[in-house]
């Protein structure tokens, strides 16, 4: 969903203390490399010629990038149609910036008032399709959609900017939607807290299970594609992508940016960790720790986890070894 606000370049550089360069500018949007588009924020840790070309393209923008990137004639060119800002800490300067535009949004939503129909919380500019249920003691957040035939349990909580798709269950005490955990250390070493504003889409035919967290992606939305179902207790943590099909077990930790393909089966209590990518109809076993990324139709346990021909080659070569060294004691 479109974030609402509009800054200029030059109050939010006031504000957060730097020297912009070249053009004056007014953004509406936060972007990643992945999607860029104009009159946006933006920021890279490093800079090259092929990013210089891609970047070359757009207008109206902030660019945040690594202090000396001003050094390249081609990045100079930059100027004319954006504003740069150059730092050291290219991701530290970017959330501090992205903290003005969050207190911005959260001042302007402090004019939106709450409904309280049939015992639940419901904000301003929030749609509701047909056929949904909402439970007394739900909660609905302003700017969010919700689409048909859709059951929100009691005691749910939906934030800001989610969009949740026809025939979706969300059972109770589940929060969807809540900022991530994300920091950054400042030039005195204390922790910067990131906002997250990129919120979660949860497709068409998902149940969520009760006592969930699915947070908030940090500027793209989390997803949660059609047919997952997660069970009680799961934890997906913002910029994840979870592919058709899945089912997520008990106790589930998913770390940020985990990308799950289609049709896998994630074992209870497993952890994965940040940045993996699980490819489509793999199975991770009970309590498996995911440190490296898995190609499809892969069946992993263990800590860390291994594929599963790995693992019972491993307990053989144990238990040899122990049989053998109790024979060593029994004949001594």
């Amino acid at each position: 969903m479109e974030l609402n606000f509009e800054l200029k370049s030059s109050m939010l550089a006031e504000q957060a203390g730097l020297a912009p360069q070249g053009l004056e500018t007014k953004i509406s949007r936060v972007v990643t490399l992945e999607n860029l588009q104009s009159n946006s924020l933006l920021f890279s840790k490093r800079i090259d010629d092929p990013l210089i070309q891609r970047l070359s393209s757009l207008k109206g923008c902030i660019m945040v990038l690594p202090k000396g990137a001003d050094t390249s004639p081609s990045v100079d060119r930059l100027k004319g149609s954006n504003c740069l800002i150059l730092s050291d800490t290219p991701r530290l300067t970017f959330a501090k910036l992205l903290g003005i535009i969050e207190q911005k949004i959260i001042e302007e939503m402090n004019g939106l008032a709450y409904s309280n129909i049939n015992g639940a919380t419901l904000g301003e500019r929030t749609s509701i399709g047909r056929n949904t249920l909402i439970e007394p003691g739900a909660f609905v957040d302003h700017d969010v959609i919700i689409g048909s035939s859709c059951v929100i349990r009691s005691g749910a909580r939906v934030r800001s900017r989610v969009q949740i798709d026809d025939n979706v269950i969300i059972r109770e005490n589940t929060v969807v939607g809540g900022p991530g955990f994300g920091v950054e250390k400042d030039e005195d070493g204390h922790n910067i807290r990131i906002p997250h504003l990129g919120g979660v889409i949860i497709k068409s035919n998902v149940e969520i299970g009760a006592l969930n967290t699915v947070v908030s992606g940090t500027i793209e939305p989390t997803i949660i594609d059609e047919y997952v179902k997660t069970d009680d207790h799961v934890h997906i943590a913002h910029n994840c992508h979870i592919g058709k099909n899945t089912n997520i077990t008990a106790c589930v930790e998913i770390s940020g940016s985990v990308r799950i393909g289609e049709n896998c089966m994630i074992g209870p209590n497993a952890s994965i960790m940040n940045g993996i990518s699980i490819g489509k109809n793999s199975v991770i076993g009970l309590g498996a720790v995911i440190t490296k990324s898995i190609e499809d139709s892969s069946i992993v346990a263990g800590n860390p986890a291994e594929s599963i021909e790995i693992v019972k080659l491993q307990r053989r070569a144990i238990k040899k070894l122990v049989q053998n060294l109790l024979k060593e004691s029994d004949n001594q």
